[in-house]
């Protein structure tokens, strides 16, 4: 019977590997740039445009999964925020309302998670992939965390102003979000999607303190991980040392490291958590030659291991990356673990 990268997922968040350790690249955008005739923006309006993009380039490139999203800001847009695609990649213009009374969150709209703006084109790109995949593939869909999409609805300052002189409208706030991305992360599920990435960069330890963190974040991430029963792999950006145990305790299956973190050193303090991480996708995949990146994915393997360990990068990979880097971190992941699977075996 064949071995599906499904399979080979789940047995890694098991901690029993069967051949190699799984590689999920954070590679939906440079998929839809380098897979594609048609704009960024064009695949990201279009469904059949993102399926086609994802397949091409898994196949190619052979890691084990596929993305159901070209960017993520297809949630504030629900929101009634303004996306602006530029050369740089896209950005959102966050609703211009000033929160400062419960009352006031009933002007934040509450979208239908099945039509709301381009919605529907990521719910049937899942449909698509999850229909390619037949169960076999991981078909990873993408919302970005309570507080992260709260600062892109509402402008990034003023949140963090309420954080100290305004928390429980804040909390009132985040609360009307999470319920939104819980119906939204449930119809992903409901198109295929069975396996959730979670990013939450605006909750780094650069932004907000640990306290206030387990205060208002892991609540609202938790209460999301337990509702929607599929594997949740949960990103922040930075050095997240400080926040690992919170980050744990949210029930993420996967807990996703940037870069300049030390796998070992995260392993040391979470030792029952499976770690992704986290080939560098700028110095590396990026700008680095294919020596750079085998050494850096060398790296990776050898900090995280081969038991409950996902290979990763760091971050998104930026659309730009020159496609034999990541033909190199495919390659170096597969043949490093099968070498190192044979010696042991």
């Amino acid at each position: 019977m064949t071995y599906t990268d499904m399979q080979r997922f789940k047995d890694a968040l098991e901690g029993t590997p069967q051949d190699r350790v799984p590689i999920f690249p954070l590679i939906a955008g440079w998929a839809a740039t380098n897979f594609s005739d048609f704009s960024p923006l064009e695949v990201a309006s279009d469904p059949q445009l993102m399926v086609k993009a994802q397949i091409e380039a898994k196949e190619s490139m052979g890691y084990d999964a596929v993305f159901s999203y070209v960017h993520p800001l297809y949630i504030p847009e629900a929101f009634g925020c303004k996306v602006r695609f530029l050369e740089s990649g896209p950005l959102v213009d966050p609703l211009p309302l000033e929160i400062t009374s419960v009352k006031d969150i009933d002007n934040v709209p509450q979208p239908d998670a099945n039509r709301e703006a381009t919605l529907p084109v990521i719910l049937e790109a899942t449909r698509g992939l999850s229909a390619y995949g037949n169960g076999e593939i991981p078909v990873v869909g993408l919302f970005e965390g309570p507080f992260t999409t709260t600062c892109r609805v509402i402008e990034a300052e003023l949140i963090m102003r309420m954080i100290y002189k305004n928390q429980p409208v804040l909390e009132r706030l985040m609360d009307k979000i999470t319920d939104f991305l819980l119906d939204f992360g449930q119809a992903l599920i409901e198109r295929g999607a069975n396996v959730l990435l979670i990013p939450e960069p605006t909750a780094s330890a650069s932004m907000i303190s640990p306290p206030m963190f387990r205060r208002i974040v892991l609540p609202r991430l938790r209460k999301i991980v337990n509702e929607l029963r599929v594997p949740c792999i949960l990103h922040i950006c930075g050095d997240t040392i400080s926040l690992l145990e919170s980050m744990a305790h949210t029930g993420a299956s996967v807990l996703s490291l940037d870069q300049c973190m030390d796998l070992a050193e995260a392993q040391a303090v979470i030792p029952k958590a499976v770690l992704g991480g986290n080939v560098d996708p700028v110095n590396s995949l990026l700008m680095g030659t294919t020596e750079q990146v085998e050494a850096d994915t060398l790296r990776s393997l050898s900090k995280g291991g081969r038991s409950r360990f996902i290979l990763m990068s760091g971050c998104g990979i930026p659309p730009k990356t020159p496609v034999e880097n990541i033909e190199a971190m495919v390659r170096t992941a597969t043949r490093s673990t099968e070498s190192q699977k044979n010696s042991t075996g």
